[in-house]
């Protein structure tokens, strides 16, 4: 079968390959975006799905395949990487929190529920690959193989920073080249190492994927992020999530959240969906270095976050509907923790070429902004002198 990739142009797939392409699993990933935010909330070009970035990380595996270090995986590693996202919940991980709540997984691990299927267990069994291998791939628990699927540089994040930049028309598709950054990988005895020869495209890899979370962070994202993951909330304290939601499709959990939950939650997707946005009001941010333990742990706790956005619609009169807010940790550098090997079998260890932030943001729907002196004040308050 032939397939067009926007990133490596034309791939061709046996019938073996199109039988797994067909079952349920990835077939619903068609229509999980690769964007945590609906690409239709967003001022950008238009995102490919999950399904797309997984059949490229498989293509690179099939690659990687090709060098002898890596043959006595390879079938596992192709349906390994073909797979790798189909846990992933709608909205990915704006609603990760509320899956892991609701079912006790992450994605990776909610990965199962989908391989109980038994039409995508006997398409991965016709292809020859071992069920129990793929998943420990996938959850990182078959070292050194699964650093290839789920690692800090991995064929997962090599794929995804540029499909998504690329995509929403921040650098062209050849601002890297992943096909040759691939062949960095190498295995000695049971431990995957990087070659330092290819340290100029690992480096164009971590700037891509800076300029990637540069617009991440960036309200143009942040601000449709809020208002859905407040409307999730809403929907979670009326009883109306199962686990059952976190296997629909986007689009099927749009609906879902618009015409069958809340009136808080349908109006705040309605408005998300009308590009009638929330307003950044106040913004703190402190690096690695500079931030609290109390203010780290703030930014990682989504229900003392959300406490917060309720502290200020209470305290300053207004509809809990109308303040949402962001917590979270920068992504936008990771530390690689492959070796790299050089000349002479030199070791040498990643260094982040910046430091990390930690930020509290605080939107408002518009209709209140002759609160916004007010509501940055309390947010100071409560924020930084708990």
């Amino acid at each position: 079968m032939l397939y067009l990739d926007p990133l490596y142009g034309r791939l061709e797939f046996s019938d073996k390959q199109l039988a797994l392409f067909q079952t349920p699993a990835l077939t619903r990933i068609r229509d999980v975006s690769l964007s945590a935010v609906p690409p239709l909330a967003t001022a950008s070009g238009m995102i490919g799905s999950r399904f797309e970035h997984s059949v490229g990380v498989a293509h690179l595996a099939s690659l990687l395949a090709t060098k002898s270090d890596f043959q006595v995986q390879a079938t596992n590693l192709f349906v390994a990487c073909l797979f790798h996202d189909i846990g992933s919940p709608p909205f990915s991980h704006i609603s990760e929190i509320l899956l892991e709540k609701i079912s006790g997984q992450d994605h990776e691990a909610f990965a199962a529920t989908f391989f109980e299927n038994s039409e995508t267990a006997t398409a991965i069994k016709n292809f020859g690959a071992d069920l129990d291998m793929v998943l420990k791939l996938i959850t990182g628990k078959a070292k050194p193989w699964s650093d290839l699927v789920n690692g800090s540089i991995d064929l997962d994040n090599i794929d995804n920073s540029l499909r998504w930049g690329s995509a929403i028309g921040l650098f062209s598709p050849q601002f890297y080249e992943p096909e040759e950054l691939i062949q960095a990988f190498s295995l000695s005895g049971n431990e995957l190492q990087l070659k330092l020869e290819h340290e100029s495209q690992i480096q164009k890899w971590e700037l891509c994927r800076r300029l990637v979370y540069d617009v991440v962070y960036d309200d143009l994202n942040l601000t449709p992020e809020v208002m859905l993951k407040r409307a999730l909330q809403f929907a979670y304290e009326a009883g109306e999530l199962d686990q059952a939601f976190f296997m629909l499709t986007d689009s099927q959990a749009l609906y879902v959240l618009e015409h069958r939950c809340n009136s808080k939650t349908q109006n705040l997707i309605k408005d998300m969906r009308a590009w009638r946005f929330f307003t950044p009001v106040t913004l703190i941010e402190e690096t690695d270095t500079t931030a609290s333990d109390t203010f780290k742990d703030l930014c990682l706790d989504w229900e003392e976050s959300q406490k917060i956005a309720d502290i200020i619609a209470h305290s300053l009169d207004l509809p809990r509907e109308a303040v949402a807010v962001y917590a979270g940790k920068d992504k936008g550098f990771k530390q690689i923790h492959l070796p790299f090997i050089g000349k002479g079998d030199i070791v040498q260890r990643h260094q982040p070429i910046q430091e990390l932030k930690w930020r509290f943001k605080v939107y408002v729907d518009k209709k209140y902004h002759s609160k916004n002196e007010a509501i940055t004040e309390l947010t100071q308050a409560l924020v930084q002198n708990p």
